[in-house]
Formats: C-alpha cells, structure tokens, sequence
C-alpha cells in the first residue's frame, strides 16, 4: 500500500518506517521538522521514502499530501494523550485533522483510505464487565475515548478505522535502521477488550476484585516498540483486515515468541 505515516519523529513512528518498507509499503512522511527526523532514522531508511513537510493539525495540507501521492492508507502516531483525567485534551485537534483529511480525500479519490490510530489499552472494553470500559477502573488517558469517538464517527465507507489500544511499549534498540526482510512479531491480537485476561480467586469479591485482577495483569501486556510497528505494518499488507471498524488489543504471544 501506499502509506501516509504522520508522527514519524515520535518512538513509535520512527521504528514505523523501516517497518513499512519491510512489509514492501510505498511510505509518504508528514512531519513537522525533517530536520529532526533525519537525526533519528538512518539515512539509508529515509532514502527510500518519499518526506512531506507540514503541520499534523492541518487538515488541508493532509489531504493534499494524500491526493498528489494518491496514498490509500495512513497511519497516524502523532500526538500525545493528555495522562491524567482532570487535564485537558492534548492532541484531538490532530486526530480531528487527521480523520477529516482522510474522508475528504477518499471522497476525491474515489475509494476508502484504510486507517490506524494510536490509542491506549485503557479504551478497551473490560472483559468481565459488559459495557465498561478499562478507564473506569484505572482513570489514565481517558482522551483516547475521545480519539474513538471522533473517528467512530467518520463514514466507514470512507475510514477504514483501526484503533490500536497497547499498554506500555519500550524499544529494543535506539538505531532505527534498513530492514532486509520483515522483522516479525508475537503479537496476538484481540478486538474491543484484552486478550487472554486471566482473573484471580478474588474476581468475585465485590469492588476488590476487579483491581485485584487489574494488578495482576496490567504488565502481561506491556509490548515493544518494534513488535507493534511490525504489527501494523503486517496488518496493512492484508486484502482485507479483521480489525477494521475496531479498537484492538494487543498481547505477547509466548509460544510465537518461542517459535
């Protein structure tokens, strides 16, 4: 496919790059300051891809770069979610911009633009309580029930949304170098709650027992950087993808990692 990749300069993003070349994507960076990204990625990465300048909250210059490389995906990890719930959004003007460029040039363009969007785990549907989501309990990051409800809200006929809901992720190198091949990933994937949840002796206990099992789990889904670029690199390779129109919870497989 061909990708318009916003956030590029961030940690995920960067590593993004050289995923989606793996995976034999044309990629069309958006970024704010190509200065910076070339201190980040290696050039021989950046060599292969096409960069546009421009600012990830105008929802004009997104559009045009999508039409003039005739881009059919995007991924987007620009932005940061604000933490704690009192705070005000941080980064909704991007996704606002970002998800109406993407309708407008599908119109233009005649077919839909699949999409991804970063989230976080805690917009996830908790898996023992119907219709509760995981910020209920553990009230960090709540924006990004924000950044579902704004793309939730576009055509699918137009976005092709996936929104892609990981707890922590750390990186496994600092170079962001030329892949040969795809990397890989053990990633296992889950749409709209968590995967492999495994509750406690204490589930049942009133008001107790959902932390409890809270605790327990929160770090099983901690993920690294390279795992999740190669992920969305992956998925945007397929025909057709199972986690469109969903948030998407992601989880180290140990039997793929052994494999």
């Amino acid at each position: 496919m061909k990708v318009l990749l916003l956030g590029a300069t961030g940690n995920l993003g960067s590593r993004l790059i050289p995923a989606l070349l793996a995976h034999k994507h044309s990629v069309v960076i958006f970024v704010r300051s190509e200065s910076k990204l070339r201190t980040l990625v290696d050039s021989a990465v950046l060599s292969r891809c096409t960069i546009v300048n421009g600012d990830a909250t105008n929802t004009r210059a997104i559009e045009d770069a999508i039409l003039a490389y005739q881009c059919n995906a995007l991924i987007n990890s620009a932005g940061v979610a604000a933490i704690f719930p009192w705070q005000a959004p941080k980064m909704q003007g991007i996704i606002a911009a970002v998800a109406t460029a993407a309708v407008e040039a599908s119109r233009k363009l005649g077919y839909p633009i699949r999409c991804w969007f970063l989230g976080g785990l805690t917009v996830l549907d908790f898996p023992t309580k119907k219709d509760t989501k995981m910020s209920y309990y553990f009230p960090l990051f709540k924006e990004h029930g924000l950044t579902l409800e704004c793309i939730s809200s576009k055509p699918v006929q137009h976005l092709k949304w996936s929104l892609l809901a990981p707890s922590a992720m750390t990186p496994t190198s600092k170079e962001i170098t030329f892949l040969d091949a795809p990397r890989g990933n053990p990633l296992i994937a889950k749409n709209d709650t968590l995967v492999d949840w495994r509750p406690t002796y204490l589930t049942s206990v009133p008001y107790l027992g959902v932390y409890a099992d809270i605790v327990k789990n929160m770090m099983r889904y901690n993920t690294t950087l390279e795992d999740c670029a190669d992920f969305l690199a992956a998925d945007l390779a397929k025909e057709e993808s199972e986690h469109v129109g969903h948030k998407v919870g992601i989880i180290v497989s140990n039997e793929k990692k052994r494999q």
